[in-house]
């Protein structure tokens, strides 16, 4: 049987144009993320700091690299999935709502490790890091209601 175009619910071209626009936005705030590292890294020192404060009545060192590689690796994960989901939501796909779920859903896990994670009853992060990293997924929570949009 046939089945009529009008009874299938499409994801809207402009919508789709516009979740394409916040997924590029969440790109970018996924390289901020990775620019505060390197800024960080460079000067301030923040972040190892916060650390070695944390780690020092117990007699430990931790290791900057591994710090600052988390953080590295979480800004460069995020902007590839966001880079996904924009070449995605381009070619007006339906298959774009559900991954921008996905990577919205993925991008978050990922700042709330940066949020929660504690050692020693300690975050290891500090809450700054954690928040850098939630932006990328709150862009893409604009993206989810944009991509959501139907044709009325």
């Amino acid at each position: 049987m046939r089945q009529s175009l009008s009874d299938n619910p499409v994801v809207h071209p402009v919508a789709s144009a516009a979740g394409r626009r916040t997924a590029v936005a969440a790109v970018v705030l996924s390289v901020v993320l990775a620019a505060a590292a390197i800024a960080d890294e460079a000067g301030g020192r923040t972040l190892i700091d916060h650390a070695t404060t944390a780690y020092a009545s117990y007699g430990k060192q931790p290791s900057a690299g591994l710090l600052y590689g988390l953080v590295y690796g979480v800004a460069v994960v995020d902007a590839l999935l966001w880079l996904l989901v924009a070449g995605v939501a381009r070619s007006h796909r339906r298959i774009a709502a559900g991954l921008v779920v996905l990577v919205l859903l993925l991008t978050a896990g990922l700042a709330v490790v940066l949020l929660t994670s504690s050692e020693y009853g300690v975050h290891i992060f500090p809450p700054l890091w954690g928040v850098l990293a939630l932006l990328p997924a709150a862009a893409g929570v604009v993206a989810v209601a944009l991509l959501f949009r139907q044709r009325t």
